[in-house]
Protein backbone atom coordinates (compact mmCIF):
# COMPACT_ATOMS: atom_id res chain seq x y z
CA UNK A 1 0.00 0.00 0.00
CA UNK A 2 2.80 2.45 0.87
CA UNK A 3 4.56 2.17 -2.52
CA UNK A 4 1.22 2.55 -4.30
CA UNK A 5 0.40 5.69 -2.30
CA UNK A 6 3.88 7.09 -2.93
CA UNK A 7 3.36 6.69 -6.69
CA UNK A 8 -0.16 8.11 -6.53
CA UNK A 9 1.11 11.12 -4.56
CA UNK A 10 3.92 11.69 -7.07
CA UNK A 11 1.44 11.63 -9.97
CA UNK A 12 -0.81 14.05 -8.12
CA UNK A 13 2.06 16.45 -7.31
CA UNK A 14 3.23 16.37 -10.92
CA UNK A 15 -0.21 17.16 -12.35
CA UNK A 16 -0.87 19.79 -9.68
CA UNK A 17 2.44 21.51 -10.53
CA UNK A 18 1.54 21.42 -14.23
CA UNK A 19 -1.79 23.05 -13.36
CA UNK A 20 -0.08 25.81 -11.38
CA UNK A 21 2.14 26.58 -14.38
CA UNK A 22 -0.82 26.38 -16.77
CA UNK A 23 -2.95 28.74 -14.71
CA UNK A 24 -0.22 31.37 -14.75
CA UNK A 25 0.47 30.82 -18.46
CA UNK A 26 -3.27 31.23 -19.18
CA UNK A 27 -3.26 34.49 -17.19
CA UNK A 28 -5.16 33.07 -14.23
CA UNK A 29 -2.60 34.71 -11.99
CA UNK A 30 -2.37 37.45 -9.44
CA UNK A 31 0.46 39.31 -7.82
CA UNK A 32 1.39 37.95 -4.41
CA UNK A 33 3.78 39.36 -1.85
CA UNK A 34 6.72 41.10 -3.44
CA UNK A 35 5.06 40.89 -6.86
CA UNK A 36 5.44 37.10 -7.03
CA UNK A 37 3.15 35.47 -9.62
CA UNK A 38 0.60 33.20 -7.95
CA UNK A 39 -2.07 31.08 -9.63
CA UNK A 40 -5.59 32.44 -9.15
CA UNK A 41 -7.35 29.17 -8.46
CA UNK A 42 -10.65 30.78 -7.50
CA UNK A 43 -11.02 32.72 -10.75
CA UNK A 44 -9.92 29.65 -12.72
CA UNK A 45 -12.46 27.45 -10.93
CA UNK A 46 -15.26 29.93 -11.49
CA UNK A 47 -14.48 30.51 -15.18
CA UNK A 48 -13.36 27.04 -16.32
CA UNK A 49 -13.97 24.57 -13.49
CA UNK A 50 -17.70 24.46 -14.11
CA UNK A 51 -17.03 22.51 -17.33
CA UNK A 52 -16.58 19.28 -15.40
CA UNK A 53 -19.65 19.87 -13.27
CA UNK A 54 -21.85 20.36 -16.33
CA UNK A 55 -21.01 17.13 -18.17
CA UNK A 56 -19.56 14.47 -15.95
CA UNK A 57 -18.93 10.77 -16.59
CA UNK A 58 -19.82 8.28 -13.86
CA UNK A 59 -16.19 8.12 -12.66
CA UNK A 60 -15.93 11.90 -12.59
CA UNK A 61 -19.30 12.31 -10.87
CA UNK A 62 -18.18 9.78 -8.24
CA UNK A 63 -14.91 11.69 -7.69
CA UNK A 64 -16.67 15.06 -7.41
CA UNK A 65 -19.29 13.67 -5.02
CA UNK A 66 -16.60 12.07 -2.85
CA UNK A 67 -14.68 15.34 -2.53
CA UNK A 68 -17.85 17.26 -1.64
CA UNK A 69 -19.17 14.62 0.76
CA UNK A 70 -15.81 13.75 2.41
CA UNK A 71 -13.73 16.93 2.05
CA UNK A 72 -10.15 16.93 3.27
CA UNK A 73 -9.78 18.26 6.78
CA UNK A 74 -7.72 21.31 7.67
CA UNK A 75 -4.68 20.80 9.89
CA UNK A 76 -4.69 23.21 12.83
CA UNK A 77 -2.98 23.71 16.14
CA UNK A 78 -5.42 23.17 18.99
CA UNK A 79 -4.25 23.70 22.56
CA UNK A 80 -0.63 23.47 21.45
CA UNK A 81 -1.00 20.21 19.51
CA UNK A 82 -1.66 19.32 15.88
CA UNK A 83 -5.28 18.44 15.18
CA UNK A 84 -7.64 18.05 12.24
CA UNK A 85 -10.61 20.34 11.80
CA UNK A 86 -13.55 19.37 9.58
CA UNK A 87 -14.19 21.73 6.69
CA UNK A 88 -17.73 23.08 6.30
CA UNK A 89 -19.48 21.27 3.49
CA UNK A 90 -22.51 23.36 2.69
CA UNK A 91 -21.84 24.50 -0.88
CA UNK A 92 -21.22 22.65 -4.15
CA UNK A 93 -19.44 25.01 -6.49
CA UNK A 94 -16.38 24.78 -8.74
CA UNK A 95 -14.54 27.14 -6.38
CA UNK A 96 -15.19 24.90 -3.37
CA UNK A 97 -14.28 21.75 -5.35
CA UNK A 98 -10.90 23.17 -6.34
CA UNK A 99 -10.41 24.46 -2.81
CA UNK A 100 -10.76 20.86 -1.60
CA UNK A 101 -8.20 19.69 -4.18
CA UNK A 102 -5.78 22.43 -3.09
CA UNK A 103 -6.22 21.30 0.53
CA UNK A 104 -5.37 17.72 -0.51
CA UNK A 105 -2.17 19.11 -2.00
CA UNK A 106 -1.42 21.27 1.04
CA UNK A 107 -1.97 18.40 3.48
CA UNK A 108 0.41 16.22 1.49
CA UNK A 109 3.03 18.85 0.78
CA UNK A 110 3.20 20.30 4.27
CA UNK A 111 3.56 16.89 5.89
CA UNK A 112 0.12 16.47 7.36
CA UNK A 113 -0.39 12.99 5.93
CA UNK A 114 2.79 11.10 6.76
CA UNK A 115 5.99 11.07 8.79
CA UNK A 116 7.71 8.10 7.22
CA UNK A 117 4.41 6.19 7.16
CA UNK A 118 1.03 7.17 5.75
CA UNK A 119 -1.63 8.31 8.22
CA UNK A 120 -5.04 6.89 7.36
CA UNK A 121 -3.82 5.41 4.07
CA UNK A 122 -7.27 4.39 2.81
CA UNK A 123 -8.65 7.92 3.13
CA UNK A 124 -5.46 9.43 1.73
CA UNK A 125 -5.70 7.15 -1.29
CA UNK A 126 -9.32 8.14 -1.91
CA UNK A 127 -8.64 11.88 -1.63
CA UNK A 128 -5.57 11.77 -3.88
CA UNK A 129 -7.19 9.48 -6.45
CA UNK A 130 -10.44 11.47 -6.64
CA UNK A 131 -8.48 14.72 -6.99
CA UNK A 132 -6.47 13.19 -9.85
CA UNK A 133 -9.67 12.14 -11.61
CA UNK A 134 -11.03 15.69 -11.45
CA UNK A 135 -7.80 17.37 -12.57
CA UNK A 136 -7.29 14.86 -15.41
CA UNK A 137 -10.87 15.22 -16.64
CA UNK A 138 -10.71 18.99 -16.83
CA UNK A 139 -7.32 18.89 -18.54
CA UNK A 140 -8.77 16.65 -21.25
CA UNK A 141 -11.95 18.74 -21.62
CA UNK A 142 -10.32 22.17 -22.03
CA UNK A 143 -7.99 22.51 -25.04
CA UNK A 144 -6.15 25.64 -23.85
CA UNK A 145 -5.47 24.05 -20.47
CA UNK A 146 -4.19 20.85 -22.11
CA UNK A 147 -1.93 22.87 -24.41
CA UNK A 148 -0.52 24.85 -21.46
CA UNK A 149 0.17 21.60 -19.62
CA UNK A 150 1.51 19.52 -22.52
CA UNK A 151 3.00 22.28 -24.63
CA UNK A 152 2.74 22.25 -28.38
CA UNK A 153 3.11 18.59 -29.33
CA UNK A 154 3.45 19.15 -33.08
Amino acid sequence: MSAHLDTLAFNFFKLFAQYEYALKAMRFARSGSGGQAEPDWDRFANEIGHLILDEASEELTDAINYLFEHPPKKQIIYEGALAWQPVPNNERSPQILFSHIRRVRNNLYHGGKFNGRWFDPDRSEQLINKSLVVLSALREKHAELAEAIYGNQT
